[in-house]
């Protein structure tokens, strides 16, 4: 893994790492589908944006964290071995928390469930 604060040059290092970690065991489309999904739920949670798309997962829409600066740096999606017809995205992310601290290598998960073959976040 890069060293802390080396920036979004690393981000491709931290991308290549996830991938090596957990072998892929999603159909590819499956996967492109769940870490784009996973990204924008992600960003939803941190900052506030778009929280209206998952109704059922930000249940008080107008709450924000108050995050700045987010930058996603590497994520993947797996099959959720706790939920049969479910997957999890794990993602590593930066990003300012509300007192100004920036932080990288925040690691976080959303979990998805598929239902009438769509993929909906989990809480």
């Amino acid at each position: 893994m890069p060293e802390p604060g080396a920036g979004p040059r690393a981000d491709p290092l931290v991308q290549r790492a996830l991938e090596r970690a957990v072998p892929a065991d999603l159909a590819p489309a499956d996967e492109r589908q769940l870490t784009t999904l996973g990204r924008a739920v992600w960003l939803a949670e941190v900052t506030g944006a778009d929280r209206a798309r998952w109704p059922g997962y930000f249940p008080k829409p107008g709450m924000t964290s108050g995050y700045s600066r987010v930058r996603i740096q590497g994520l993947i999606a797996r099959r959720d071995s706790k939920h049969q017809a479910g997957a999890v995205v794990h993602l590593v992310w930066a990003g300012a928390d509300p007192s100004g601290t920036f932080l990288d290598g925040r690691t976080a998960t959303v979990r998805f469930t598929r239902q009438a073959g769509t993929w909906t976040p989990l809480r």
